[in-house]
């Protein structure tokens, strides 16, 4: 993992946060600025820096172990699993814990279907944008 990696990662975030929030709504951001006692739009903002970081973290330690040798197969298998990655520690675990509810109570509904599409279209534009770059897709590091 390096920091070239990892910046790789930061846009793609953004956008797969963005698209995240205009499936879930603003419930989602109430949700997400409450577990730190703030209104929507800190949750926005602070949701928008989370899907840096997991979008970071992707290209950055993720992308090396999930190469199933086809940019397809990638987004739909690799998108999927680091989508419900992130459904069940950040939705299931740490926002839980943050704001004093249930641990890993696993419903599925609007987060479990947000980080589905999060992660498809976080791997989606990655692969998009590293095929328009001429990258290698995380291979070339």
């Amino acid at each position: 993992m390096n920091s070239d990696d990892m910046r790789r990662g930061i846009v793609p975030g953004v956008i797969a946060g963005y698209i995240f929030l205009a499936y879930a709504g603003p419930g989602m951001q109430d949700m997400v600025g409450g577990m730190i006692s703030a209104d929507s739009f800190v949750g926005f903002i602070l949701h928008i820096i989370i899907s840096i970081v997991i979008g970071a973290l992707y290209t950055g330690v993720f992308m090396q172990y999930v190469n199933l040798g086809n940019p397809l197969v990638n987004i739909v298998v690799g998108g999927l699993i680091y989508g419900l990655i992130w459904w069940i520690i950040g939705g299931n675990i740490i926002m839980p814990v943050v704001a004093g509810g249930d641990v890993l109570q696993l419903s599925i509904g609007p987060s479990f279907y947000g980080h589905i599409i999060f992660g498809h279209v976080l791997a989606f534009v990655v692969v998009l944008r590293d095929a328009a770059m001429g990258m290698g897709g995380g291979d070339d590091g």
